[in-house]
C-alpha cells in the first residue's frame, strides 16, 4: 500500500509541475502583445468571444482607447473596463509606440514583490525586472544581470533619457562607474523599478535626491 500510495502522489506532482509549465509559457507567449493601446473606430460590440454567435458584453463607442491582447482569425482579445472580450479586428486601428508598450507594461507589475534572483511574472529583483519587461515588450533577451545590461543597446546621457530607455545606477559605492541597479524611464525625472528597499515594484523620483546622485547612465533599447 504505502509503494502504491509513493507512486500515486509521485505522478500527481510530476502533472502538477507540467500543467505549471504548460501555464507560465501560455502565458509568455501571450503577454509579448499586451498593453498595446488601439483605437475602436466605429462603434462595436464587445462580445464575449471571437465569433458573433458569442454574447454581447456591451457596446464600445467610437473612438474609445482599448487594451490590445492579441488576434484569433479576425477578431481581437482586448481589455475595455476592466473587461477582457473580443471585438471584429476591422474595427481596431493604431497602436502605441514600443516605448509606451514598454512603460505601460512597467506599469501594470506596479506593487509586485520584490524577491532576489527572480525575473517574472509576479517577483522580480531589479535587473529581472527591466529583463522580463523587455521580452515580454520587446521579444528581445537582454543580459540578465545589472552590470552587462548597463552595456546593452545605445548609450543615453541623463540630459537625452526618453521613457522606455533603461536607467542603471551605483546604489552601493561612491557613483564611480559601477553600476548596481537597474530601471525603466518613465519621463518627468521618473523611472519605475524593483525596489530591494520597498520590497516591491515602485515608481522613484530621479530628478533629485538618492538616484539623481547615484545616476550611472541610460540605455536606449527600442
Amino acid at each position: 500500500m504505502d509503494k502504491k500510495r509513493t507512486k500515486f502522489l509521485g505522478m500527481l506532482i510530476a502533472l502538477t509541475m507540467l500543467f505549471s509549465f504548460v501555464g507560465s509559457s501560455a502565458e509568455g507567449v501571450m503577454e509579448v502583445y499586451a498593453d498595446t493601446v488601439k483605437t475602436v473606430t466605429a462603434r462595436v460590440n464587445f462580445r464575449t468571444g471571437p465569433s458573433t454567435s458569442y454574447s454581447v458584453i456591451c457596446k464600445i463607442n467610437k473612438g474609445t482607447k482599448v487594451t490590445y491582447i492579441s488576434k484569433t482569425g479576425n477578431w481581437s482579445k482586448i481589455k475595455y473596463n476592466s473587461k477582457t472580450g473580443y471585438v471584429s479586428s476591422s474595427y481596431l486601428s493604431g497602436s502605441s509606440s514600443k516605448a509606451d508598450r514598454i512603460v505601460s507594461y512597467a506599469k501594470s507589475k506596479l506593487g509586485c514583490k520584490y524577491v532576489w534572483a527572480t525575473q517574472g511574472p509576479n517577483t522580480f529583483d531589479c535587473s529581472g525586472f527591466t529583463y522580463y519587461v523587455a521580452k515580454q515588450t520587446l521579444g528581445i533577451t537582454i543580459p540578465r544581470s545589472p552590470s552587462p545590461q548597463s552595456k546593452y543597446g545605445t548609450y543615453v546621457s541623463r540630459s537625452n533619457l526618453k521613457k522606455g530607455d533603461l536607467v542603471f545606477f551605483d546604489t552601493q559605492g561612491s557613483n564611480d562607474g559601477r553600476v548596481s541597479h537597474a530601471g525603466i524611464y518613465l519621463g518627468s525625472g521618473q523611472f519605475i523599478h524593483a525596489s530591494s528597499t520597498k520590497g516591491k515594484v515602485v515608481i522613484s523620483d530621479m530628478s533629485s535626491g538618492h538616484y539623481y546622485r547615484a545616476f550611472v547612465n541610460g540605455r536606449r533599447i527600442v
